[in-house]
């Protein structure tokens, strides 16, 4: 479960941006949410979904684009590999000499994991990670700190403990563009923690700009039971075995059914540029909507996507939590909520058409049309 996502210096976010997953308490839905404590003072209440809302160029995919750059480096375990998007494309055109910075916040096993890394093209610049609001290392170029206290011993590999200081005087002769987290505290200090947080991103977590064409392959299903029952419940009655040929939309819908039972099934994030490409929203809305249903999403499942159809703008469907409108502005990406802008009301939909949530320019229709 992601709590948040930062940015710092990445595209159109140059001033630190924060990109917040957390339920308001608010009365649509409130089963819905995703719930986690550790203890009284470590709660968190997350929403299942949220979709992004705003016009070309405004940054909202920027949004899903840097949780894709920081899986991929975490992939790889450094920073100087070739990136599905190059890195001078990925800073801010106005910095770029300046390392840009991705962190992320998450819920795995029991455990709530904050990690930062700020990088260019070639070297980290700064990295941290803490478990459970206890540091466990900072490290600035190829200079590492490795807490010692009692608190962040206790989630290392206790036969590890004491070689910490060799760990830090052996990792000034590292290369600045290794990640520590993968190449060191993986393999050198806590492979058990360590391989959780990296089993987290590769196997807990799909990412994709172009949801259109990773829903297009042909249908392999690994829960056809299940998408076949959700097929009939939307009347569409298209056989499952290739014995028809199946449209588009059609095959990046099924697919994308089947793609969601299985991380509701296993507890994962799926993180989707323009999922609703070419489907219809009225069959698609029924398959969100199980992700407000804690007795179908038992592990916590959450979904993440762009979208210019208004039509989710409904609160029979979504909380208003689960809207974020991204603008741009003279200072870069702004995000809100649909919270910021409106109590519960009978037509959220009206509002966004006439450019109340400053997301969308309106359209005069009647002077468009004057002759």
């Amino acid at each position: 479960m992601i709590l948040e996502v930062r940015f710092k210096n990445f595209r159109s976010m140059k001033k630190a941006t924060v990109f917040d997953l957390s339920a308001e308490s608010i009365c649509e839905f409130r089963d819905s949410i995703v719930k986690w404590n550790r203890n009284k003072t470590d709660e968190y209440r997350l929403v299942p979904m949220k979709l992004l809302y705003g016009q070309n160029a405004s940054g909202k995919s920027n949004l899903l684009l840097g949780i894709k750059i920081l899986q991929e480096v975490i992939f790889a375990g450094r920073v100087d590999i070739p990136l599905s998007v190059p890195y001078e494309e990925l800073v801010n055109a106005s910095s770029p000499d300046s390392p840009l910075s991705l962190g992320i916040t998450f819920v795995h096993e029991d455990k709530v994991i904050a990690y930062d890394l700020s990088f260019t093209k070639d070297a980290v610049m700064e990295e941290s990670l803490s478990v459970n609001r206890s540091t466990m290392y900072k490290r600035k170029e190829n200079v590492l700190h490795m807490a010692k206290t009692n608190k962040a011993v206790e989630y290392l590999d206790e036969q590890r403990v004491p070689s910490l200081e060799t760990n830090e005087k052996q990792f000034r002769r590292s290369r600045t563009s290794d990640l520590f987290l993968t190449r060191g505290f993986k393999s050198f200090v806590a492979p058990t923690l360590g391989g959780m947080i990296q089993d987290y991103f590769e196997k807990r977590m799909i990412v994709t700009m172009n949801a259109g064409e990773y829903l297009t392959h042909p249908l392999q299903l690994k829960n056809e039971k299940e998408v076949a029952a959700f097929l009939k419940s939307v009347n569409m009655k298209e056989p499952l075995d290739g014995s028809v040929p199946l449209g588009l939309g059609t095959t990046r819908f099924i697919n994308f059914v089947d793609l969601l039972y299985s991380a509701i099934k296993e507890g994962g994030i799926l993180v989707m540029d323009e999922l609703d490409a070419s489907m219809d929203p009225n069959r698609l809305i029924p398959l969100l909507s199980r992700l407000h249903d804690p007795k179908i999403n038992r592990h916590e499942t959450q979904l993440l996507f762009t979208t210019f159809n208004p039509v989710y703008l409904d609160k029979r469907f979504i909380r208003r939590d689960e809207i974020t409108f991204v603008s741009k502005e003279k200072n870069g990406t702004s995000l809100r909520t649909l919270i910021e802008y409106a109590n519960r009301e009978n037509n959220y939909m009206r509002k966004y058409l006439k450019g109340e949530y400053n997301t969308i320019a309106p359209i005069n229709y009647k002077t468009l049309y004057q002759r």
